[in-house]
């Protein structure tokens, strides 16, 4: 045994070490949060977790491996000197072999720890874990030659803390009370059993207008304010802790939250021992429809949103690794989404735009030099985007792209590169019998081109909602679609994909007669609307959830198609005559105007 590597075994019974910050604790799958098991251990033989007592377990022979993308320590993310120690505690009985590796990215992984146990009693094993120049991810595999049950796993750091760090919490809701109070029931119950750093953390609830009152968040308080969507809400969240000077740090979460609060212990640890005064800790985001799947690690910005390590598979180490260097380092395009995001108070510069809701997180991302960083196993569970795709949405959706890239000369290019971002978001739905988003595309561009003081004159956007709503005729999703006596097939495999200049010459079939056509129409699921490809040539396009049978009908209509398409082009002849003025405008707005003052007046009145 190395003799630089001290291993102690603790007894139940024993007092621990006193100077300690529990830095991560073991998680177990939770099937109201996430239970896909790869992502928690991985196994050989009679191994696993046991719902019922809320142990891991393994049974002779067996193999419990914590490479993983809820368990393993992202020792990188920790600026741990001379005077700092890391430890690993486990808590379990059982004889075994217990080994901890270091995993990096492209280079040979480190054995840490090699050790042989033996507790005949529930008891714990404490080990100093060598701190290595070349950081990386580490993890803990035992092997048993016993029965083991597993109880808990804690690294530990001690030593000086470099960042004074203490978080207030901000979740904006509207009418959302049973799923606020559900966060703040988990969140009690978490920091109940997690004293230590039950001080370091405060929850602001900001109730836009909704029917919520009061919390059992025994360190929160609600807030009522405006209907001024996620963007007012937030702001006032972020007014309160500059205002009252609550934390070094603020966090934006979602009203639902679901997230393991152990998500913030990472957080509050990750940054008391960070020596940045600038990181930020970004939550990543998986869809509730495929938990094992990352959806977005954090973000860039280029001219639309390019959420980084899409679709990647966690259930495999290798992918995790990827996935947490992948994400480090600083770039003046990222962003994080407010469904997690957790900033230093003092670094904020630049307030963010009042969208109301869709791109305030983008913009307020751009605008200030915040070092993001991601964390493994700091993520929200999160309904499919495309579930909620709607006019209304896509409205908002190109208004705030068009915003970003008019304001912020790092996304400046030509005008024909904002020309083919517009272009590519009108053309897919107009070419797929999406009129009423078409034509919510084309009232985008025309409010943005008003420009900065469209956006206090109304900033509820009730206005606009109502607008919206009303001339959207056939996107409306409702329960039992019927699609009378049309004939359906499912989406196919792209066969007019190839069919591309063919596509392009009739205008996606607009330009043909309807004997031309299939008789049978296309079926598509939600998550897959709006294709070109798949609507040529097909009289209807069924858009609908086959597990619930909501959805709604496309028609081809010849006369809103070219109505729309006639409609952009005199919208980009004007936008090409008013796009360096908008630049100007835009960019002075976000320099002169978009500050705490803005959002005080809006929110509260003057100060006095």
């Amino acid at each position: 045994m190395d003799e630089s590597i001290c291993i102690s075994e603790i007894n139940s019974n024993q007092d621990v070490l006193s100077e300690e910050f529990i830095a991560q604790r073991l998680l177990a799958p939770d099937p109201k949060v996430n239970s896909e098991v790869d992502l928690f251990y991985h196994s050989e033989g009679h191994a696993g977790y046991d719902t019922q007592k809320g142990t891991y377990y393994c049974f002779k022979d067996g193999v419990l491996t914590f490479n993983s993308y809820f368990n393993s320590f992202p020792l990188y993310c920790y600026d741990l000197g001379a005077d700092h120690k890391l430890r690993l505690r486990i808590k379990l009985k059982g004889h075994g072999v217990l080994r901890v590796y270091m995993a990096r990215s492209e280079a040979s992984w480190d054995q840490l720890i090699h050790n042989l146990f033996e507790l005949d009693d529930l008891g714990y094993l404490d080990y100093e874990l060598p701190l290595l120049d070349a950081k990386g991810l580490l993890f803990f595999e035992i092997e048993s030659e016993s029965e083991i049950l597993l109880e808990a796993a804690d690294y530990i750091i001690e030593g000086p803390i470099l960042n004074d760090a203490t978080i207030t919490g901000v979740i904006t809701t509207f009418k959302r009370n049973e799923a606020v109070q559900s966060t703040c029931n988990r969140l009690e119950a978490y920091f109940s059993e997690n004293k230590d750093i039950a001080p370091l953390f405060q929850l602001l609830v900001i109730d836009n207008g909704g029917d919520t009152d009061e919390i059992g968040f025994s360190r929160g308080r609600v807030i009522k304010n405006k209907n001024f969507g996620g963007a007012g809400g937030f702001s006032r969240g972020l007014l309160e802790a500059v205002n009252n000077n609550l934390s070094s740090h603020v966090l934006f979460m979602d009203d639902d939250a679901t997230i393991f609060p152990e998500s913030l212990r990472r957080t509050l640890v990750a940054l008391r021992f960070s020596d940045d005064p600038k990181r930020t800790i970004c939550g990543a985001m998986i869809t509730e429809t495929h938990k094992w799947m990352m959806w977005e690690n954090s973000a860039l910005f280029n001219q639309r949103c390019v959420p980084l390590h899409c679709r990647t598979d966690l259930r495999e180490f290798e992918n995790v690794v990827q996935c947490a260097f992948g994400s480090q380092g600083k770039q003046n395009n990222r962003y994080g989404g407010w469904w997690y995001f957790c900033f230093p108070v003092a670094e904020v510069k630049h307030w963010t735009f009042p969208f109301f809701v869709r791109g305030d997180d983008i913009f307020f991302s751009l605008a200030n030099d915040f070092h993001i960083t991601t964390l493994p196993g700091v993520v929200s569970m999160q309904e499919d985007f495309s579930a909620k795709q709607s006019p209304q949405t896509i409205y908002l959706d190109l208004r705030n792209h068009l915003v970003q890239n008019l304001t912020f000369s790092m996304l400046r290019h030509s005008f024909w590169s904002d020309f083919s971002m517009l272009w590519r978001f009108f053309i897919r739905y107009n070419s797929s019998y999406h009129y009423d988003t078409a034509k919510a595309i084309n009232l985008a561009i025309e409010d943005v081109m008003k420009g900065p003081d469209f956006w206090t004159k109304d900033m509820d956007m009730s206005e606009k909602r109502s607008e919206i709503k009303a001339f959207t005729e056939n996107e409306i999703i409702t329960k039992n679609v019927d699609v009378g006596s049309i004939e359906l097939i499912n989406p196919g495999i792209g066969r007019f994909r190839k069919a591309f200049m063919l596509r392009q010459l009739t205008l996606c079939g607009h330009l043909l007669p309807p004997f031309l056509f299939f008789a049978r129409g296309r079926k598509m699921p939600l998550s897959a609307r709006a294709a070109p490809w798949e609507a040529f040539l097909r009289p209807v396009v069924v858009t609908v959830d086959d597990t619930t049978n909501i959805g709604y009908v496309c028609s081809i209509n010849r006369r809103r198609y070219f109505s729309n398409l006639w409609r952009f082009a005199k919208n980009m002849w004007a936008f090409a005559k008013l796009r360096k003025q908008l630049q100007a405008d835009y960019e002075r707005m976000k320099d002169q105007k978009l500050n705490k003052d803005f959002w005080q007046e809006v929110l509260i009145g003057k100060e006095v």
